[in-house]
């Protein structure tokens, strides 16, 4: 399996504190299954070259730890952007795009609201080359009292990135049953863990994935932790196959 979205590198930002923190998560995601981990620290505030070279430092500094130590698991890089006018610039930074491929670029909203806009800028990016992926809509307030907001974030060319804990009710029921809503809707690409640790929001995908299972069945579910991200880790165009057109219409 693959897990596109983790707060794994330590000391960097809410994740683990220090390296043996993350060494245990790291760990622990082997162990529950995991193969690939992309490592997609917060940027909160603007990206620019000392940042980006720090977080860059700090992942090639882990990584080599995590070579010695839990050398069955593949660590990679990207990050976690907030949303903010003008996302295509910063796509020259390494740490922007998902593995550097400069394809696909995970963007998280507020957890309160969708701002006035947001599709121009979604659409602005993919005429630039990049997929958004958006993290965790499922959480977000606005979302969940109208989630036709998902749909238009698809329709504008982003891809959904659904929380593991979403599925297994760790957000709580409203949250739990907009994540299946969506999984039945069609509207997700990809299940990750959001992991800040082994205590908060663990690493296992397992549990998600049955639940997936239980309403889009296994293969499909597979799918969203194996095939879509080696898609995206590959920077190869997203297959036609798997559309983004959410049909909105009558979605409240």
């Amino acid at each position: 399996m693959t897990d596109i979205h983790t707060h794994l590198l330590p000391g960097l930002d809410d994740g683990p504190e220090i390296i043996a923190e993350s060494l245990e998560v790291a760990q622990a995601a082997y162990s529950a299954g995991t193969r690939t981990i992309i490592t997609t620290p917060h940027i909160l505030n603007m990206l620019d070259t000392n940042r980006n070279n720090h977080i860059v430092s700090e992942y090639r500094e882990f990584k080599d730890i995590l070579e010695v130590e839990c050398p069955g698991l593949n660590l990679l890089l990207g990050s976690e952007i907030y949303f903010r006018p003008n996302l295509a610039e910063l796509v020259h930074h390494e740490v922007a795009t998902l593995n550097g491929t400069g394809k696909y670029m995970l963007v998280e909203f507020s957890l309160t609201d969708i701002p006035k806009g947001f599709e121009r800028e979604l659409v602005n990016l993919r005429s630039q080359g990049v997929v958004p992926i958006i993290a965790h809509p499922e959480r977000n307030i606005a979302a969940l009292k109208k989630p036709s907001f998902i749909g238009r974030m698809i329709d504008a060319g982003g891809l959904i990135q659904l929380n593991s804990g979403s599925l297994t009710g760790s957000f709580g029921r409203p949250v739990r049953k907009l994540a299946h809503n969506l999984l039945k809707r069609g509207w997700v690409h990809f299940i990750a863990s959001d992991t800040h640790g082994l205590n908060h929001r663990g690493p296992g995908l397992e549990a998600a994935i049955s639940a997936a299972a239980d309403v889009i069945g296994m293969a499909e579910a597979r799918r969203l932790v194996d095939e879509y991200p080696e898609v995206v880790i590959e920077g190869r165009e997203w297959p036609d196959n798997k559309a983004l057109v959410s049909s909105v219409g009558g979605v409240k």
